[in-house]
This record gives C-alpha cells, sequence and structure tokens, in this order.
C-alpha cells in the first residue's frame, strides 16, 4: 500500500511539474523591471513569490487607488502607462478600443488561457482573438444576509426569486423601518448582472458588431420583478458606497445585499459591528432547476501599449492570477476570496477555514460554488461611463416622480444608449438582436 501510494504521489508531482513547465515559460529576455498600477491590497506578497520563480523581472506595483483619470490622461499623452494595468472587466473593452493593450498570444494562447482560466473569461480579457491579459477576481454574485434579522422576523433564505419577493413583503409588514434589500441608485453593473445571474445579457460584441437588446424578455423579466417591489414600496433603492449605506449594514437596518463575491472583504472593514451576524449563498433564481449566475465586478490585469518588455509583462500577468503559490497569497493578504483561474480549486479546501465575522461559516467554498455557476459571457459596450450615469439620471428620475413605472426605465436606457454609441462613431452596431 505504501508503495502505491509513492507511486501516486510521484505521477501527482510529475503532473504538476509539466503543468507549470507548459504554462509558465521561461522567460528569454535579459533582466529587466516592470511596473504595475493596481488599487487590490497587499498584490507585495504574489510578487515576492513571482521572482522567486522570475528573479530576472522585477515588478514595482504602484497602488494610486482606482487610476482610470491617470491612464487616461498618459494614453492621451501617448506615454506613461505602465507595463501591467488593473483594469475591471466593465471597463476593459473600452481600454481595448482606445488601444490601450497590447496582445500577449505569443506567451498566453488561447488554448492555454481556456485552460487555466476557463472559455468565459475570455470576454473579460480578449477581443478579436487578441488576448490582453488575464483575469483575476470573480465578481460572482452572492446573497448576503443578516442571519439575527432572519431569525427574528422568521424569514426564510429563498431559493427562487417568488420566495425572495415572498420573504421581502413580510419582512416590511414586520419591520416597516428597516429594509430587506436596497438596489442601488446607479451603477449600471448591478442591473446588469441580475439580467446575466438569470441567463441573458443586454449586449454583446461579435464578428465586428456590437449589438444591443436591452428589452429580451429575460431583461424584462428581471425589471418588471425588481420594478413591482420597488413601485409598492416593498424596498427602496438607495444610494451606495457611502457611510449612511455602510452605517445601515453595520447597524442592521438592511437585511440583504446582492454583490459580489470581493464585497465580503468590504463587509468586514466596513461593517466591523456586525461580525458574526452575516452569511452568503449563490442568490436565488427564476428556474432553481437551472442554477445560473453572473459577475458584478472583478478586474483584470493587462499588459499596456506602452510597455517595453511585454514578454515580462505576459508572463507575470499570467502567474500572477493562475499559479497556486499566488491564488494563495491574494487569497490570505490581499482580501480576495474568490480568484478566477481554474487553479484555485487546488487550493480552495486549504483555504477553506470558518469565518467568524460570517458566524463560522466556511465562505470560500460557498463563493467558489457560486463562482462555477457562471456559464455564460459576453463584451461589454465601449461607452460603459456614460451607460452607468444615464441609468443614474433615470434612476433619479423615477425617484423625483417623473417616471411613473420602474420598469418603463428599461426602454429608455436602451434609446440612451444606442444615442452614445452613434455620438462615438459606433455604427457597426445591431439593435434588436442578440448573437447565438
Amino acid at each position: 500500500m505504501k508503495k502505491v501510494f509513492a507511486v501516486l504521489l510521484l505521477v501527482l508531482a510529475l503532473s504538476v511539474s509539466a503543468f507549470a513547465a507548459d504554462y509558465y515559460p521561461e522567460y528569454t529576455g535579459k533582466p529587466t523591471t516592470i511596473t504595475m498600477w493596481a488599487w487590490t491590497s497587499n498584490e507585495n506578497y504574489s510578487i515576492e513569490e513571482f521572482q522567486k520563480a522570475y528573479p530576472d523581472i522585477e515588478v514595482i506595483w504602484e497602488d494610486f487607488g482606482v487610476h482610470y483619470e491617470k491612464a487616461q490622461t498618459a494614453l492621451a499623452a501617448g506615454s506613461g502607462l505602465p507595463d501591467v494595468l488593473m483594469v475591471e472587466y466593465s471597463f476593459a473593452p473600452q481600454y481595448m478600443d482606445l488601444g490601450a493593450f497590447q496582445p500577449i498570444n505569443k506567451w498566453l494562447d488561447e488554448e492555454t488561457f481556456v485552460k487555466l482560466y476557463g472559455e468565459e473569461a475570455l470576454g473579460w480579457c480578449a477581443m478579436d482573438g487578441e488576448i490582453y491579459g488575464t483575469p483575476q477576481d470573480s465578481g460572482a454574485i452572492g446573497f448576503f444576509y443578516r442571519q439575527d434579522l432572519f431569525d427574528q422576523y422568521g424569514i426564510e433564505v429563498p431559493v427562487t426569486w417568488e420566495d425572495f419577493a415572498v420573504q421581502a413583503r413580510k419582512f416590511k409588514a414586520a419591520a416597516p423601518e428597516l429594509e430587506f434589500n436596497a438596489p442601488p441608485l446607479g451603477y449600471a453593473l448591478w442591473w446588469v448582472g441580475l439580467v446575466w445571474q438569470s441567463g441573458a445579457k443586454m449586449f454583446d460584441y461579435h464578428d465586428g458588431n456590437w449589438y444591443i437588446d436591452f428589452t429580451n424578455p429575460v431583461a424584462e423579466q428581471v425589471f418588471e420583478f425588481w420594478g413591482e417591489l420597488i413601485d409598492d414600496g416593498i424596498i427602496n433603492p438607495t444610494m451606495w458606497w457611502n457611510a449612511d449605506w455602510y452605517n445601515s449594514l453595520n447597524m442592521g437596518t438592511t437585511a440583504t445585499v446582492l454583490n459580489g463575491c470581493w464585497f465580503a472583504e468590504w463587509l468586514r472593514y466596513n461593517a466591523p459591528d456586525s461580525e458574526g451576524q452575516w452569511r452568503v449563498i449563490a442568490p436565488p433564481n427564476f428556474d432553481p432547476s437551472k442554477p445560473h449566475n453572473g459577475m458584478l465586478g472583478g478586474s483584470g490585469f493587462y499588459v499596456t501599449a506602452h510597455s517595453k518588455n511585454p514578454e515580462a509583462a505576459a508572463i507575470f500577468v499570467n502567474w500572477l492570477n493562475s499559479h497556486p503559490d499566488s491564488l494563495r497569497c491574494l487569497n490570505q493578504y490581499s482580501n480576495l476570496p474568490i480568484m478566477v483561474s481554474q487553479r484555485y480549486e487546488e487550493v480552495v479546501h486549504e483555504l477553506a477555514i470558518e469565518d467568524t465575522f460570517f458566524g463560522g461559516q466556511v465562505i470560500v467554498e460557498d463563493l467558489w460554488d457560486a463562482h462555477n455557476l457562471i456559464n455564460t459571457t459576453f463584451v461589454c459596450l465601449p461607452v460603459w461611463s456614460n451607460l452607468d450615469s444615464a441609468l443614474s439620471l433615470l434612476l433619479q428620475d423615477y425617484a423625483d416622480g417623473k417616471i411613473d413605472r420602474f420598469a418603463d426605465i428599461l426602454p429608455m436606457w436602451e434609446e440612451q444608449v444606442i444615442g452614445f454609441m452613434e455620438e462615438f462613431g459606433y455604427f457597426n452596431v445591431i439593435v434588436g438582436e442578440l448573437p447565438e
């Protein structure tokens, strides 16, 4: 038995070694230094591990916070971008279209990319067959809920969206001064993500054309569902990311939040007094027999057009976001409980410990399960900033009583986004249908 076990260990070691040789190639250039802009915390731990594997590549990490304005200035000037730029998936197509990135297929081909990150991730890191970077964290939607409030008011964890509506109405009747859920006023990603979570999309890119169809049946179903709850005053949209919102989560005046799995850490740091009260699972579905999920957020690391050493940068972004040594560091030190790489499966169980903030729940495994429910993808429109601001204004019009039914926002939003595409010179737009 011991001999068989030893043989199995040898086979495993050889397979891991082969995997490393195939997917993490040797660096062929001269000793070099590359720079990276990223706003995540403690990337230096992964960088230290990378430099042990690639001592001829020094990585300088600079954190300017969310650096889009600085990046746009450098792009307009024609120089000044770092070798590696962290960008949210929703903004990445805009940067691709502006020529901010350069392809890295020479060092990370499509077959290897799919094996390491999954086919869906190509929609977040590639366009027209050109791969520009690698995905880091997953924005898989999680249903975060206050166990103490659910216990106090006899609320059940919903499995379907119909269940969600029933529990929301029950909660409102029992605690009218509290909020069961408070969707964001603005934050287009939230609404797009919920359509995605229901198995559909509102736009895409394929074969040189942009497709727009906000009013497809699933998107309409999602907006009608939430619209009825909002129109009836059962739930109320609010501004997110400010002190009042975080206080509502900290003090227990909001019972549930739908957000990307990265939000686990935001809760930990912004609602510290609620420790032990929160739980998180995958969100409800309209049809629980066909569970599905979407994403809210997440970011990739892309090799910029200004990089003078794309080989070193490409090797780095791939190692950073897929090598188990890095994934351990990103989980433990950079506060990212879920990463996109398929190799996360190799380390998730050793990282799966009871989380006291979530009442002892092993959230890493639950969030990984939520991520694995994502089996579709699409490319975000290259006018994301305009798309987002348009929704914010429409939601404000609704709040001010200028729009009667919440669901009527959807076609208005679509019309405005089509106008933005035309304004910015995108005439390769197909409206009313989506690619297969």
